[in-house]
């Protein structure tokens, strides 16, 4: 009788693998690439011709292997990295399914010469299409030589598949890109048909490795990171200031126990560290190295091991978004660097220069450059001033009163933070003036500072709110007539998990039968916008993501709402006195270098960008 099931022979098997493992020339290059780190290599050579379709080679000075493993080698599943089970979940090699070089084998023309040893006796095996042809002795170093010919030679409509020379060139160069920055002491040299790309020597950290492969004039807006977490948690790198953004993820570089890994998990936690920092569509320029216990984390759920699996994804998703945020945080990236590439962490004072006063009848004065009280100025002075004011208050506007003094700043000001300071970076400018009832100017040595008052204030509007929420302070406002919200089975369940958190925010929600729901009261500074639609739409968020991370933010996005409609506006005139109170509070709060929304809140130019302009320079 004739079965329907059938086991499936070795070479169709290898093909098989194979377009798991294999799925263009830089796939080739990442499995050779991390055989040659596993085997301890310090120097690596990579060759390619054709973007990789005709030829890939890498040659390394690892350990090498003997006659009989490297025959091992081109069977399916062998490998020396595991033993057991239990070996999978203490993996310390990039490398442990043994499929590699048996399915690289089986669809190409491949060439292997090692030697584990240093008499020069190495062996050289040639398989074509997954079998064996030759098998010779040859005098060689020690270390291995991978030879790729023709990928995909006998799987033509595979080929096909394949793009032009200069993009699967890309692909490779990535490749080489991402394991270089995992691996600052080895050198790697990237050739492409005979050309030299890259030269990277060997380096003692991963700045000078980022030089080399990013740029070395990013150095200067990436910030060190080095924090240890509980749990055996670690997590070092460079992460950019938030000026320094790119219009795609291509610039993250996530690594764990030194393998480069794409998961959703920790590229959301790199985000939510960046979370009200940057405009919606930037994202960062990092190179972050987490080490984890291998026990915490499985890497065997997806053949190309990009993707993993924590044993507490909460866990690790906090302590990488928290570690960010607490490198962000102090804003040192505030002040200029000077005569080097690393951002000093004090804040300088800046230096007094002659300014400019503001127009005022001769019996006011004007801002002391050593005190915030007023001296008045001489009788003869103030008709100069005024031939001066004539000329530049269309723009540059005297200081005035606002329509609505202090009322909008005292809105969200009730709260003090812990940790203030004093004497900041904001309250030690001198302060030039206002323009266009926009920006204030102020001057810091011989920089010129443009500060924008609205993305200023709804940075500290925002933060107060936030920290009064965490403190559960947040003023509610009764409705007089409950409005009832009619939810489904899911949005419903999530909604009344989260109701205390909700309730912290000035919403009162009770159970109104079944999935319904009262909405009692909400936050005060809410009156008169659609707080019905908000609310059901957090519920929907929340069944859709689940509380991960999630409802943080969602709660974050109804503080920014809150505090963009109680703050300080574009074209509204400031006394010296708002805009010395707004400073102040400016030092008080961290991340005061952007709004929530990501805009800067500050721009410098520096005397020689200035005198550039009048061509002076």
């Amino acid at each position: 009788m004739e079965t329907k099931i059938q086991v499936l022979p070795e070479d169709l098997c290898n093909k098989i693998a194979a377009g798991e493992v294999v799925e263009r020339p830089s796939s080739v290059v990442k499995e050779l690439l991390e055989n040659s780190l596993d085997a301890g290599a310090s120097d690596i050579v990579i060759e390619l011709e054709g973007g990789g379709k005709r030829l890939i080679r890498i040659s390394d000075n690892g350990c090498g292997m003997n006659r009989q493993d490297a025959f091992l080698s081109f069977e399916r599943h062998a490998t020396s990295k595991i033993r057991t089970d239990t070996d999978l979940f203490a993996l310390t090699t990039l490398g442990f399914r043994g499929e590699a070089l048996a399915s690289i084998a089986s669809v190409s023309r491949l060439q292997l010469k090692t030697c584990d040893n240093g008499d020069g006796l190495g062996q050289q095996i040639y398989a074509e299409g997954g079998k064996i042809k030759t098998v010779v002795e040859l005098g060689m170093p020690q270390g291995t030589v991978v030879e790729v010919r023709n990928l995909f030679f006998n799987l033509p409509a595979r080929k096909k598949f394949l793009r032009k020379e200069q993009t699967e060139l890309g692909h490779a160069a990535d490749v080489v890109t991402k394991q270089a920055l995992a691996n600052p002491g080895v050198s790697f040299c990237l050739k492409h048909n005979d050309r030299v790309m890259l030269d990277l020597r060997r380096e003692k950290g991963i700045r000078e490795r980022v030089a080399a492969l990013l740029g070395r004039s990013l150095l200067q807006d990436l910030l060190p990171l080095d924090r240890q977490g509980g749990d055996g948690l670690a997590l070092t790198g460079l992460i950019s200031a938030p000026h320094l953004s790119r219009s795609a993820t291509s610039h993250i570089y996530t690594f764990i126990n030194g393998r480069y890994i794409r998961d959703r998990v920790v590229q959301h936690a790199v985000m939510a560290g960046y979370r009200h920092l940057l405009m919606k569509g930037r994202y960062p320029v990092v190179v972050l190295f987490l080490e984890i216990d291998p026990a915490q984390v499985d890497v065997n759920v997806h053949p190309t091991k990009h993707e993993v699996r924590f044993r507490d994804q909460a866990l690790v998703h906090d302590f990488i978004a928290d570690s960010l945020q607490q490198t962000l945080r102090p804003s040192d990236w505030l002040t200029p660097v000077s005569g080097g590439e690393t951002h000093t962490a004090v804040l300088p004072q800046p230096a007094i220069a002659p300014a400019v006063p503001f127009p005022r009848s001769p019996d006011a004065g004007t801002v002391s450059e050593s005190s915030a009280n007023y001296v008045p100025l001489p009788a003869e002075s103030y008709q100069a001033e005024k031939s001066f004011s004539a000329v530049v208050n269309n723009q540059f506007t005297h200081i005035s009163k606002f329509s609505e003094p202090l009322e909008a700043i005292a809105a969200v000001t009730q709260y003090t933070l812990p940790g203030s300071v004093a004497d900041g970076f904001f309250t030690r400018l001198q302060i030039l003036g206002q323009y266009h009832y926009s920006y204030i100017l102020c001057q810091d040595g011989s920089d010129l500072i443009l500060i924008d008052q609205h993305a200023a204030h709804e940075r500290v509007g925002f933060e107060k709110l936030r920290h009064a929420y965490t403190a559960g302070t947040v003023t509610a406002q009764a409705l007089l007539f409950p409005e009832v919200l009619e939810l489904d089975f899911n949005s419903a369940t999530a909604l009344n998990e989260n109701r205390q958190e909700l309730e912290k925010l000035g919403f009162e929600i009770e159970p109104f039968g079944g999935k319904s729901f009262a909405l009692k009261a909400i936050p005060q500074l809410l009156q008169g916008h659609d707080t019905t639609k908000l609310v059901v739409d957090v519920a929907l968020e929340l069944e859709r993501v689940g509380k991960t991370g999630q409802l943080r933010e969602s709660i974050d996005d109804i503080l920014i709402l809150m505090a963009c409609h109680s703050v300080i506006r574009a074209n509204q005139a400031l006394s010296t006195i708002e805009i010395k109170a707004l400073f102040r509070q400016l030092d008080q709060i961290d991340f005061k270098a952007n709004c929530p929304h990501g805009r800067p809140v500050v721009q410098r130019m520096t005397l020689t960008e200035i005198e550039r302009l009048f061509r002076r320079q």
